[in-house]
């Protein structure tokens, strides 16, 4: 039987087998395990099997995953024969169904069948070591889309007030501090001044998240093999996809932090309309893309020091911690918390940049003129050294949003 090597997996194996849940399963357990599974993966192949000739055709699974709302190629519906039929004659047969899913600790639907047979596909036993990718095009996007769509959102207003700390910091050119920002912010709008600007950062999460996913998708297919690109196929797809999301929502990005950077009494501030009509009338439509450059910059270092750092720390908490097991959901956060808030500290530079290109109006009299001037104007004026306050905020943020990407490792 071909099943993932994945302490997970075997844990709700047991859980399952458990019926009286005293740690340990016995044989008149297991023999009831296995008595039910049997008839519940009959049932299914038998609802596949429409012509009930006991064995289930390539174009009969086929239709069986469409109507579960799943996507899939000739080479996928091949693989996934391939992967069942034991005497590869092309059809599969009851006991041949029943062998590869015995040990599936779920309910038998079509749709967790696919996810079952993905896991088994990606994590070859005894072969190459394959980094799944977690989620996939094939089985409902939209639901994943909606889901880190709301995940996003419920995680950008819980660090909002981070957020706006962060910006507030960068945009100083004389030394400030965490104290006397926070009293500004609530001077001007007390608890709400916190939050401004973040119902367009919830805003920009649907159409960043959807145009991100899509365009990984699509250049998956381009790099390789869409079922194993390997990790620096990963990076690169990964990479350009974040860069299209970033070029084609960056103008919401711009009207954030000029939204957040408003100097206000009372709370005053503009509307959200307003503000982008004076951008356009008073800069051009060339003022929306200020410090896109160092933004797109910054998206392939960081995401390159991420997965490294993370894959690294996986390493050593198996090793040194969990003694070759498989790392759970807490040193997975752990694991992706560090390595993030690594990620954001050696980009910090270009975030800066960005930020102070977004935020300065171009009809100032000393407006930036480029990227390079922001540096340099930022490096001889000011400390060279990074702020650390800054980017304590920068990293606390990080941190907050690793539950978002947590599930895409």
């Amino acid at each position: 039987m071909q099943i993932p090597a994945d302490y997970k997996f075997a844990k709700e194996l047991l859980e399952v087998c458990d019926s009286n849940q005293d740690g340990r399963v016995d044989y008149q357990e297991f023999r009831k395990y296995m008595d039910d599974k049997e008839l519940e993966l009959y049932r299914i192949f038998q609802a596949i099997d429409v012509e009930h000739n006991g064995c289930i055709m390539p174009e009969e699974l086929w239709d069986a995953l469409v109507k579960s709302g799943i996507e899939i190629d000739d080479d996928e519906l091949a693989s996934f024969v391939e992967h069942v039929d034991k005497d590869n004659n092309g059809i599969i047969t009851f006991e041949e169904w029943r062998d590869f899913l015995l040990l599936y600790p779920h309910e038998a639907t079509i749709e967790n069948i696919y996810r079952y047979w993905e896991r088994v596909y990606l994590v070859d036993i005894g072969e190459h070591a394959v980094i799944p990718e977690g989620i996939s095009k094939h089985v409902h996007a939209t639901k994943y889309l909606i889901a880190g769509g709301v995940a996003g959102a419920a995680s950008r207003t819980a660090t909002a007030p981070l957020d706006r700390l962060k910006v507030i910091l960068q945009v100083q050119t004389t030394q400030a501090s965490i104290g006397p920002a926070v009293k500004n912010i609530w001077k001007e709008g007390g608890l709400l001044g916190f939050f401004r600007g973040n119902g367009i950062n919830v805003l920009k999460v649907a159409p960043e998240s959807a145009i991100k996913f899509y365009t990984y998708e699509l250049l998956k297919n381009f790099i390789g093999d869409s079922g194993d690109i390997g990790t620096p196929g990963r990076l690169v797809a990964g990479g350009l996809a974040g860069a299209v999301a970033q070029t084609a929502i960056y103008p919401m990005d711009l009207v954030k932090t000029r939204l957040q950077t408003y100097s206000c009494e009372k709370g005053n501030v503009p509307k959200l309309g307003k503000l982008s009509k004076d951008i356009l009338v008073q800069e051009g439509p060339r003022a929306f893309y200020r410090g896109l450059v160092p933004s797109l910059l910054g998206i392939i270092p960081y995401a390159g020091i991420d997965l490294a750092a993370y894959e690294k720390l996986k390493d050593m908490s198996r090793k040194y911690i969990l003694h070759d097991g498989e790392p759970g959901p807490l040193v997975q956060l752990s694991c992706g918390t560090i390595s993030g808030a690594v990620g954001a500290t050696c980009v910090y530079p270009l975030q800066v940049v960005r930020t102070r290109m977004q935020a300065q109006h171009t009809t100032s009299g000393a407006a930036y003129g480029s990227m390079s001037d922001v540096f340099w104007r930022t490096y001889n004026h000011e400390e060279s050294r990074p702020r650390l306050a800054d980017i304590w905020e920068t990293t606390a943020a990080a941190a907050a949003a690793v539950d978002d990407d947590d599930d895409n490792r």
